[in-house]
């Protein structure tokens, strides 16, 4: 070994031209070297100075303009301020339990998911896909609250079709995108349980009125959803019963399938998931429907929601 070997090993300081250079330094050029120069945000196009964890595709700022839903105000539809669609008298009952969302719909989050869902900008999948697995975490840990502690599990994750003419013109569902995502926080079964009877125009250009009338028999259950749902049947289970304090509702909601109680006394749990919360009246019908199918199974039902946005 020569001296200069041995003098490296006692000291991490090698002389170069009398200019000191410590291996921490000749790593980090060698990293700088290999790296990809020039990351750019996905949003607003500017370098990425220091990334965030979680989500490398964005700046701070941009990440910081994410108008996350952390305590939902109305219990029941999940947004953030008052709610007048679930407080009024005429509202009824909802086929589902309740519903949480990721984000507040503002103009931002409406051109994130236009981005993605109209632009085929398909990079905006995998943070929209992370948004709603934060959701998901967020929805689980306020479930066991609830429930004194006690972890919740769902049966499986499913979500609102798209017609066929809209999926061949997007070539993507993004509600079945945002489903993966929150599937993947608890590793549940992801299933396709519906479909739609005919196809609609953009539910966004209608108002309330249209939107009721339009969801009027617009999904049905796949033809398989049996073998589908015995699968899920077949697992053993290990949770309670999501019974929420929203009591009262829950009671209404399931009246008429009370008389599939006998059976068994564990419901098949289910969470739908679909992008964005407007009227409530779509993951209201595939709700009932869904209910139906567990119906069908002799099991009484319970469905949650989850969406991306609460307008």
């Amino acid at each position: 070994m020569t001296m200069l070997q041995k003098q490296t090993i006692k000291n991490p300081i090698m002389q170069y031209g009398g200019e000191g250079v410590s291996w921490r330094t000749l790593l980090s050029s060698i990293h700088n070297l290999l790296s990809p120069q020039g990351v750019s945000c996905l949003v607003c196009g500017k370098m990425i100075s220091a990334i965030v964890r979680g989500y490398p595709e964005l700046c701070h700022v941009c990440y910081a303009s994410i108008p996350w839903i952390m305590k939902p105000r109305c219990y029941t539809c999940g947004r953030p301020v008052g709610c007048p669609d679930c407080s009024r008298q005429s509202a009824g009952s909802r086929n589902f339990i309740l519903n949480r969302s990721a984000v507040a719909y503002n103009a931002t989050m409406r051109e994130w998911l236009g981005q993605y869902k109209f632009r085929g900008h398909e990079a905006y999948g995998p943070v929209l896909s992370r948004i709603m697995g934060w959701a998901m975490t967020r929805m689980l840990r306020e479930l066991a609250t609830e429930q004194g502690g006690i972890s919740i599990h769902f049966d499986a994750v499913t979500f609102v079709p798209i017609s066929e003419e809209r999926l061949m013109e997007r070539g993507f569902n993004q509600a079945e995108l945002l489903a993966r995502g929150a599937a993947s926080v608890s590793d549940i079964p992801l299933l396709a349980l519906l479909e739609r009877t005919r196809h609609t125009e953009k539910q966004s250009f209608k108002n309330r009125r249209e939107r009721l009338h339009d969801i009027q028999g617009l999904f049905r259950l796949l033809p398989d959803v049996a073998e589908r749902l015995e699968s899920v049947m077949q697992q053993p289970s290990h949770k309670p019963s999501l019974r929420s304090r929203f009591t009262s509702q829950y009671n209404a909601t399931r009246a008429r399938y009370s008389i599939l109680d006998k059976p068994s006394d564990t419901p098949l749990t289910l969470l739908l998931i679909d992008d964005v919360y407007t009227t409530g009246s779509t993951i209201d019908a595939c709700s009932e429907v869904l209910l139906e199918g567990c119906s069908q199974l002799g099991r009484k039902g319970e469905v949650y929601c989850l969406t991306w946005a609460r307008s």
